[in-house]
């Protein structure tokens, strides 16, 4: 009897899922988004009553378009997004929206924490830089502003814990990737930190436990979930991984200085090491590699392929609607049209710092801007300035890598920004090392459906999940001729943070 798996990667603006074979193919896939809500400016929440409903139709669409039978789906995980706070009650009823990792609240609490752990220590510690981005701060901004609805929280949940109990799990278990995220993991020693959750009064009973083997089988999907998902009642329920470490275990990363690259909603570039290496700057994270047994060391970007998607809302209403008459995604309209234009975009440079700066910069006061427009400039070099800062960013993480010791010389590429042959390139050519490209660009999806075949026993570990189901189709080689421009362009794009940052970046 075949065996097929699900992997379901719950993201930032909206979710997929993915039937697999054993090897690695994908058999039907579906792709729902939802909303992202901004109370107030640098604020960003979400609701799960419209981000569960989209799970489970995901599911059951991508379920029927594989035209698998669902008694032979064995098991399924789930990706999810990480540094995501949900607050819930003594009844598992979430008592205010979701927190979001964008949200910008905490940077103004940061005091409260560094009064208490040093910031050497708490990196020592946790692996991650403090700031805007993991949860910490924003937990103490909860505390301090939200007294009455921190008073009633039974549980501070994670993405993975929180959904992974909406499909049925018998109690609430997250992935040590996905606790990491939270700025509060002893990432050394893979579990919470009771240092850090003593700094904000937080007990590690209202923490979920924390799963150390990759797939662990939490529970079985209960009859009125497999109605609404398409499988059947009875499926094994596993835990993923925080989506960028399934997107990084979708693209093979178990072994040593394996590097995989990740540009979707959120961006960042990840390479794998057997020892939990400390950047001495302090900016790379550090986060264990989820059932592997290893670590990454992490550089990423806080909007990434979120500022396309922002240039394709406001600006790309005819790209779109062209999309919609010819049954295209205006993505490739958009790519289209910026490869006409030169390398370098004419000069106009894109700071795509749209949710602050991360990784390589840390500045939650950051923000996007064009610079360099002239009354020559066309919306072509507008749209090539958008994907190459976005990729300028990229290599700012991969410089920051460098200082810290890490070498990096061919980069595995994943995320939507896998799906243009032009950025590929693009990329190729501005870092100057080859991008490989994998059989499926939907590697959050074939991680997580990797960590359920563990789970269900189709697989002996991860390092044969990864060698029966990944494999690279494609290498995009750096052309030099364009290396000259896209250094004189990649310098632009440092010096103008530069200016900007202390003088309107976090100017008063």
């Amino acid at each position: 009897m075949p065996k097929y798996l699900v992997g379901i990667d719950e993201g930032t603006t909206g979710c997929k899922t993915c039937v697999f074979d054993v090897d690695g193919n994908v058999l039907g896939q579906d792709y729902r988004e939802y909303p992202c809500h901004y109370p107030r400016p640098g604020w960003v929440e979400q609701v799960p009553e419209e981000i569960t409903p989209a799970l489970f139709a995901s599911c059951k669409a991508a379920v029927e378009r594989s035209g698998v039978d669902p008694a032979d789906i064995v098991a399924l995980a789930l990706a999810t997004q990480g540094a995501v706070i949900g607050l819930l009650d003594e009844d598992g009823e979430l008592i205010r929206p979701f927190v979001g990792w964008q949200d910008l609240r905490g940077e103004e609490s940061v005091d409260q924490i560094t009064d208490r752990i040093p910031v050497p220590e708490y990196y020592a510690i946790t692996g991650d830089p403090l700031g805007f981005v993991f949860s910490t701060t924003k937990l103490a901004w909860l505390r301090e502003h939200e007294p009455e609805n921190w008073a009633r929280t039974a549980l501070f949940s994670t993405h993975m814990d929180y959904f992974m109990r909406q499909f049925g799990a018998q109690e609430y278990w997250t992935d040590i990737s996905s606790a990491s995220r939270e700025g509060m993991f002893d990432v050394d020693n893979h579990e919470w930190s009771q240092r850090v959750h003593d700094v904000l009064g937080i007990p590690l009973s209202k923490r979920a436990k924390i799963a150390l083997e990759p797939g662990k089988v939490v529970g079985t999907l209960p009859a009125h979930v497999a109605a609404q998902t398409g499988l059947a009642e009875g499926t094994l329920l596993c835990i993923g991984a925080h989506d960028q470490n399934a997107s990084t275990f979708g693209a093979g990363a178990v072994r040593d200085g394996t590097a995989v690259m990740v540009v979707g909603t959120f961006g960042s570039c990840f390479v794998v090491t057997d020892k939990p290496v400390r950047d001495p700057d302090g900016k790379l994270v550090v986060k264990g590699n989820h059932g592997v047994g290893n670590w990454t060391i992490e550089g990423f970007s806080n909007a990434s392929a979120s500022s396309f998607r922002w240039y394709r809302d406001v600006f790309g209403d005819l790209e779109s609607a062209a999309a919609r008459t010819v049954g295209v995604d205006p993505y490739e309209l958009i790519c289209a049209e910026a490869e006409h234009a030169e390398p370098g975009a004419g000069g106009v440079t894109f700071l795509p710092y749209l949710q602050g700066a991360a990784g390589a910069r840390l500045n939650a006061d950051a923000r996007g801007c064009f610079v360099g427009m002239s009354l020559g400039t066309t919306k072509a070099q507008m749209a090539r300035a958008v994907l190459e800062g976005i990729t300028f960013e990229m290599r700012d993480v991969l410089e920051a890598e460098a200082k810290a010791g890490i070498t990096v010389e061919t980069i595995r590429l994943t995320g939507g920004a896998a799906k243009s042959p032009f950025w590929c390139q693009l990329m190729a050519d501005v870092f100057g090392k080859p991008i490989e490209l994998l059989q499926t660009t939907e590697t959050g999806c074939l991680g997580a459906a990797l960590y359920a075949g563990i789970g269900a026993g189709i697989y002996a570990g991860p390092h044969d999940a990864v060698d029966r189901a990944v494999t690279t189709t494609a290498v995009y080689h750096p052309d030099p001729s364009r290396a000259a421009v896209y250094d004189e362009a990649f310098g632009r794009f440092v010096r103008i943070y530069e200016a900007l940052d202390g003088t309107v970046f976090g100017a008063s």
